[in-house]
């Protein structure tokens, strides 16, 4: 497997602090206490709602209760590597446009950060975009793609997998003929649902299912708490 973490990989489907709640308690239940956290809102930068990403997360952090807990927010990874996010307790990156997001990341070579601060150091949380670029592609999504982008390449830290979030019901064939051509195995998360994923296996966490289409044309439904385990590669 390509992800060889010891840390918890945490993607939600994206909506908003109460929507993506159940998977949250993981990520803030893992942080010690007085611990801080890196908070990366950039998918976001150009939007309006860029403005209010402090609000935001102090809101969330209000909610599940962890006052003790603080954030740095970092609004760009120019020159970043691992050495500069090994004193935070975990990293949390945010939803916005996918394609802007996997530029600044890639342009730094930022992955092989997370990939090193989740086997060496804690969890890593990936938000709508900020989880779509953990997958295997990164074309499961229709942001605008003002700036041009044409490598779909994701992360692939999540096995074979990709990942599609705002996923609703009525997108059960559009997801099941991207992964019949595409040949890969796809998890689509609504935004009232995300997954805790280790080295070994990967789980639902939410009150909506999380769907798996694969290239053989068979759907896994995995319902709260229930897993699967990975295969070893």
């Amino acid at each position: 497997m390509s992800m060889l973490n010891t840390h918890e990989l945490y993607l939600s489907g994206g909506g908003d602090e109460n929507q993506s709640s159940p998977l949250d308690s993981f990520f803030f239940k893992n942080l010690p206490v007085n611990g801080k956290f890196l908070y990366i809102p950039i998918a976001l930068r150009g939007n309006r709602l860029y403005e209010t990403v402090v609000l935001w997360i102090e809101k969330v952090i209000a909610l599940h209760q962890r006052e003790d807990v603080t954030f740095e927010l970092w609004d760009s990874i120019d020159d970043k590597t691992y050495s500069d996010i090994a004193h935070f307790d975990a990293i949390y990156i945010g939803g916005g446009n996918t394609w802007s997001l996997m530029k600044e990341f890639k342009a730094v070579h930022f992955d092989e950060a997370i990939r090193t601060f989740l086997k060496e150091k804690g969890p890593v949380y990936g938000g709508s975009a900020g989880a779509i670029i953990m997958g295997k592609r990164i074309d499961t999504q229709d942001d605008e793609n003002s700036i041009g982008w044409v490598d779909m390449d994701g992360f692939g830290m999540v096995n074979n997998y990709s990942i599609a979030c705002h996923f609703h019901e009525e997108q059960h064939g559009k997801f099941r003929d991207w992964s019949l051509s595409h040949k890969l195995p796809i998890l689509c998360l609504s935004e009232e649902t995300g997954v805790v994923i280790t080295a070994s296996d990967m789980r639902c966490v939410g009150t909506k299912s999380c769907y798996i289409y694969r290239p053989d044309g068979t759907v896994t439904n995995l319902s709260d708490g229930e897993h699967i385990t990975f295969a070893k590669e």
